[in-house]
């Protein structure tokens, strides 16, 4: 029994000490001498090292219950390994996954937000990443500089794939210089040619924006990502140099950002540039923020037009007069085809893709149209609105869609009637408006769309009807939903020639001829101060210039100058706008 106790002391182990503590099976010594207080200089344990593929060709495959908890360092993964016979697998004391391995292309990192000296770096300055990993696991990434900052990051990677990892900036830049970043992955330098550098700026400048003069460039579309035509350009008044970063907020998907420095003070533009997709067709209220130093106005905004789907129209009207409505061979269908006024140009006023034109010259045709639900409806000379006609316009109305009615027919008052359940609306004719036996109509001061839109400012001013027919008057309307644009002097002048409804997407306007012109050869557009050479000088009232923009229509009856093509332009801007706000309801 004494033997087999000996035999089990000295089966205790020591390396560097020949007192190996009590209980222990292996006790390597930091100290030869253990009375010694330091340490000695050479110490501590190096386990049997393999790569990755050594340790999986040479030990994996011999690995069974006796090896269980087999210890080994994994240089590849630079981490302890121990085998588990339980999972028949080797374990990583680095964690549950090990280190993990990826790439990426340095000509892909990007720095992100501006860098100025002296300000610390927040959390708009980083460095994004595109990695590719092929072996889930920890990951580090480190990019450091010698001028004050640097930029860390550390996780794990959970699958292999693609992923884009954002790399934080921490630090306060020292001088103003071009700084080259020494990236570091997994504990490994990583070379990059060329270098992804960062460019620090002197301290900001001094300067105001001046929003309201800004011009958007480029053409923006849903879906569409941004390039580098898209881009703001922006006036600025420097009082201070130094340098600048001007950013937006992101809208819908967008944003825009500018950045450098000011070597001279006064007047000068910045260009700031889109990055994103648009995801909607809204208007996008753009907040732009400056870095100005000083009491200075450092925020304004501005709007970013997105284009519009292409829209469906559906003219409703008679065969036997094209004058009335828009025709193929129409004025107004060239102004409306004109991509300088609608289109998807950057230099279109109204942004749209254009649109898909059909037409109905009978009530049944119309009603089969209106079941189609298309995105605008123009009514014009001279079809009659029957019982079943007023009742499907009525129904098409309610549901948000968009007519603008060009009539002269009193069978509009069967409409209004069901439009509002009110029996007492009339329809009437008259042939006089401001004077006498005046054509023209004088234009309400009211301050909207319509009358002071994106073609002009109508207010004060006049409209006029095709001499010879007869302009409808609406009486009995409802006074809190119509918005009258003009009235006729008959029946003491309280009747609407021209309104809005306030509750619905409507527009009347009570002449047949209103968009009357010329339909062939050089008298498309009318562009001479009347209508045609040997024609009355009061029958053609829609006036448009070569190019195919608006213009006002000179020596009218008593000599007066009426801007129908004007009025139009600014109820189709309304009619397009509201036929995709109708669309985005649906």
């Amino acid at each position: 029994m004494t033997t087999l106790l000996n035999l089990f002391s000295f089966a205790q182990v020591g390396i560097n000490t020949d007192k190996p503590a009590s209980y222990s099976g292996l006790h390597v010594s930091e100290r030869k001498d253990p009375a010694n207080a330091n340490p000695d200089r050479y110490n501590g344990i190096i386990i049997q090292r393999y790569t990755e593929t050594e340790r999986d060709t040479q030990l994996t495959p011999n690995m069974g219950i006796t090896q269980n908890s087999l210890l080994i360092y994994n240089t590849s993964e630079d981490c302890y390994n121990y085998w588990n016979y339980a999972d028949m697998e080797w374990k990583s004391l680095c964690g549950a996954l090990g280190k993990s391995a990826f790439t990426f292309d340095c000509s892909v990192v990007t720095v992100r937000g501006s860098y100025v000296e002296g300000r610390e770096l927040t959390n708009s300055n980083f460095l994004t990443i595109p990695v590719v990993v092929t072996k889930p696991g920890e990951y580090t990434i480190m990019a450091t500089t010698t001028n004050g900052y640097s930029f860390f990051t550390s996780g794990t990677f959970l699958n292999t794939g693609e992923y884009t990892i954002q790399v934080p900036g921490q630090g306060k830049p020292v001088a103003v210089q071009v700084d080259t970043l020494n990236i570091n992955a997994n504990g490994i330098d990583v070379n990059c040619t060329p270098p992804v550098q960062v460019n620090v700026m002197s301290a900001a400048a001094t300067y105001t924006m001046s929003c309201g003069s800004a011009t958007v460039n480029g053409v923006y579309k849903v879906g569409t990502a941004l390039t580098a035509s898209n881009t703001i350009t922006l006036p600025v008044n420097v009082s201070v140099m130094g340098s600048y970063t001007i950013t937006t907020n992101t809208v819908d998907g967008i944003s825009f950002t500018g950045m450098g420095s000011f070597t001279s003070i006064g007047q000068q533009n910045v260009t700031l540039y889109g990055t994103g997709t648009p995801t909607s067709t809204t208007v996008k209220a753009m907040t732009i923020t400056s870095d100005s130093q000083g009491t200075v106005e450092t925020t304004c905004s501005v709007n970013v037009i997105v284009v519009v789907p292409t829209k469906t129209f559906l003219q409703i009207g008679s065969s036997s007069f094209s004058l009335g409505y828009v025709g193929e061979t129409s004025a107004s269908r060239a102004f409306l085809s004109a991509p300088v006024n609608f289109g998807a140009a950057e230099n279109s006023k109204i942004k749209v893709e254009g649109y898909n034109f059909s037409t109905a010259y009978s009530a049944s045709a119309a009603i089969t149209g209106l079941n189609n639900n298309p995105d605008i409806v123009l009514i014009g000379y001279h079809l009659d609105i029957t019982d079943d006609l007023a009742t499907a316009l009525a129904n098409y109305a309610k549901k948000g869609g968009v007519i603008m009615m060009i009539s002269e027919n009193t069978s509009v008052e069967r409409f209004f009637r069901k439009l509002y359940g009110m029996s007492n609306i009339d329809a009437s004719g008259s042939t006089t408006a401001n004077t006498g036996s005046a054509y023209y109509y004088t234009i309400q001061g009211i301050d909207d769309e319509i009358t002071n839109g994106v073609f002009g400012d109508v207010r004060g001013l006049y409209w006029g009807a095709d001499v010879g027919s007869t302009t409808i008057r609406i009486s009995n309307l409802p006074v809190n939903d119509a918005i009258i644009y003009s009235t006729s002097n008959a029946s003491g002048g309280n009747a609407a020639t021209f309104f809005r409804t306030a509750s619905y997407n409507v527009i009347f306007v009570g002449d047949g001829g209103w968009l009357s012109n010329l339909s062939t050869g050089a008298d498309v557009p009318n562009t001479g101060p009347t209508a045609h050479a040997g024609s009355s000088t009061t029958a053609y009232v829609f006036a448009i210039n070569p190019d195919f923009t608006v213009r006002p229509r000179t020596g009218y009856d008593d000599g007066v100058t009426i801007y129908n093509s004007t009025v139009f332009a600014n109820m189709m801007a309304w009619a397009v706008k509201k036929a995709e706000e109708n669309r985005l309801k649906k």
